[in-house]
């Protein structure tokens, strides 16, 4: 048998536009990597220090923000080069049993999203300010962390740096399934000098990884809007499983809601209207008044993961989520998309809103078709009308994400 039969390339298993986009992407990461400088500690620790400080200030000059993270972001992808990945570590992207496994370069840019990093900093720097005060030591956990680790080691730095934590009251271990991003995660904690502080930078899949050790912080970092194509819920679960008794998730809560818009309003004449800066976004009260609401349909915390609803379809798994009506007042659906929107706390109050992040940002599913036929139907088309009920599951396997149904079309199932 040749080399090329026993390879089976399954980085290029997945919905054409996603395999497209992602490709193009990782050329455009590339390319950038070009003409990189090394990175040296001094100037890593400062642009890592900038934006945890950034995070922690009340009255933040929301200019400035996006620029610290973007330079944050310039000196990690320098250290990303001075790794010396194989083109393979780079940019092999894949879908496993648990959803798509994002390549080394594609995960790079979440350091460069302000609203997100500032929610996660400031909930992190408080949850571990508070864990403290009870236990002498606390163990945290980040798995799926990419090759930087961005929503822990800059705010691990600041602690570091102004005292309020030391190695032996803080214990890290950082999971990633990509060997590239293991490479790059050992070079880059070397050089903001947090090694005392690492147990383990372990390559192993998120969704299986069994520490030795209850943990007392997980981060979920692995989100894509409207919660899908990536292993989200099976890494959530997988760890919500290892906590500690008084552990936390972070996020501490995740809401997933669903609503029928005009798009038209929702994603065009509500971003044409003139913005003070790039950062802060405003969005017309107006055009989100027009929504038709259809409320909760999934509302992920600690409890929820270890009480999830699973439905066995063969080899497939899906997870039971909420049933929405569509009101009677909604005498114009057809005209409408129905759309999926995450609202994220990461630890007390701090709420990530709609749009403040690629997370968070409504994902319209057009193949829900309400009160009309399309012209050209699609074999995964949902013709409803407005007196039908949606049920919602949750796809855990393959590309993973939100799958609306008939409610009356009841899911038959086997053990869970």
């Amino acid at each position: 048998m040749s080399h090329h039969q026993l390879y089976k390339p399954a980085a290029f298993i997945s919905e054409e536009p996603v395999v497209t986009g992602l490709l193009n992407q990782a050329l455009r990461n590339q390319i950038s990597l070009l003409n990189q400088q090394p990175a040296t500690s001094v100037t890593l620790q400062q642009s890592f220090l900038a934006i945890a400080e950034q995070a922690l200030t009340e009255d933040r000059d929301t200019a400035l923000a996006a620029k610290l993270f973007v330079d944050a972001y310039e000196q990690a992808m320098k250290v990303l080069g001075q790794a010396q990945l194989h083109e393979a570590e780079m940019t092999t992207q894949y879908i496993n049993q648990h959803g798509l496994v994002m390549s080394v370069l594609n995960c790079t840019t979440t350091i460069k999203d302000v609203h997100r990093n500032t929610c996660f900093y400031k909930g992190l720097f408080e949850l571990i300010n508070d864990l403290l005060q009870r236990d002498s030591q606390i163990n945290i956990v980040y798995p799926a962390c990419g090759p930087f680790a961005p929503l822990l080691l800059p705010i691990l730095l600041y602690m570091d740096q102004k005292k309020i934590i030391s190695p032996d009251k803080v214990r890290i271990s950082l999971v990633d399934i990509q060997l590239g991003a293991v490479k790059s995660l050992k070079l880059l904690v070397n050089k903001l000098q947090l090694n005392d502080y690492i147990d383990g930078i372990y390559e192993a899949d998120a969704a299986l990884f069994k520490g030795d050790k209850a943990f007392d912080i997980f981060i979920a970092e692995a989100f894509q809007h409207g919660f899908s194509k990536e292993a989200h819920l099976s890494i959530c679960k997988n760890f919500a499983s290892q906590l500690s008794h008084h552990g936390v998730m972070l996020p501490c809560k995740v809401m997933v809601n669903a609503a029928l818009v005009n798009c038209q309003r929702e994603y065009i004449e509500q971003f044409q209207q003139p913005q003070s800066d790039a950062v802060n976004l405003v969005l017309n009260q107006d055009i989100l008044n027009e929504r038709v609401e259809l409320g909760n349909i999934l509302t992920l915390d600690r409890h929820s993961l270890l009480t999830l609803d699973i439905v066995a379809l063969g080899e497939q798994q899906v997870v039971r989520c909420n049933t929405v009506s569509i009101p009677q007042t909604a005498t114009d659906a057809c005209e409408r998309t129905l759309v999926l929107y995450a609202e994220v706390m990461t630890y007390n109050g701090h709420w990530l809103q709609q749009y403040q992040s690629g997370i968070t940002h409504p994902l319209p599913l057009f193949s829900v078709c309400i009160d009309f036929v399309p012209k050209g139907t699609a074999v995964d088309d949902l013709l409803l009308t407005a007196k039908d009920k949606i049920a919602f599951y949750y796809k855990l396997t393959g590309l993973t994400g939100f799958l609306p149904t008939k409610a009356d079309e009841e899911v038959h199932h086997g053990a869970n």
